[in-house]
């Protein structure tokens, strides 16, 4: 049976947007947190092959100052304000952790189990899940706000040569953190009948 404790912990993980900086003093227990994440996910034969980089301080604001002056080139001038004041509430925040697969372990595992390559991509997809579930979880459990972002073909190749990175190393998602300056709204929820079977 799960504890009260425990559902309340997975209840508290919400996408918050209205966030803040953080104390510079949590670094060394963020870092370390993620880094056992990283290591003790799940993922499909073992591969491992999710990748992290962690973007904090200048390198933060970096990011999210290249993907509005790419968004802007692309935006109608009608969902420009609205746009740049999204891209910013992501900058107002303390860091950004981004999520990365690495292309060539899945392709290696691909040739060594042939029979299920068909299906590999999307296993090491739904493992990155899990590890950016597990993040974002611990985050949480430490009153930190987060929220999950997609603006992978916008960034992912200025990403390469900004932080010399692999380009086997495929975005998957972007997470902003911060302290927690606005509350989110109340969440609503579809009924489970129907959403869950149980037979015994």
């Amino acid at each position: 049976m799960v504890s009260c404790i425990e559902q309340d912990s997975l209840k508290n993980r919400r996408s918050i947007y209205g966030l803040g900086k953080l104390s510079p003093s949590i670094n060394g227990c963020l870092e370390d947190s993620i880094k056992s994440c990283l290591l003790h996910c799940p993922s499909p034969f073992n591969i491992q092959s999710a990748r992290i980089v962690i973007l904090l301080n200048k390198q933060h604001q970096l990011l999210w100052e290249k993907i509005w002056n790419n968004l802007k080139k692309i935006v109608s001038s009608q969902r420009q304000k609205a746009t740049k004041e999204k891209i910013d509430s992501f900058a107002n925040a303390y860091g950004t952790i981004l999520f990365f697969e690495d292309k060539s372990s899945l392709a290696e595992l691909k040739k060594q189990f042939p029979l299920y390559r068909k299906n590999m991509k999307a296993w090491t997809q739904q493992a990155n899940g899990m590890l950016q579930f597990m993040i974002w979880q611990i985050l949480a459990e430490n009153n930190i706000g987060a929220s999950l972002q997609h603006y992978n073909e916008i960034i992912q190749e200025d990403l390469y040569s900004m932080y010399n990175l692999s380009k086997n190393w495929e975005l998957v998602a972007q997470m902003p953190f911060g302290s927690i300056e606005k509350e989110p709204s109340e969440k609503t929820f579809l009924p489970l009948e129907g959403r869950i079977k149980i037979f015994k």
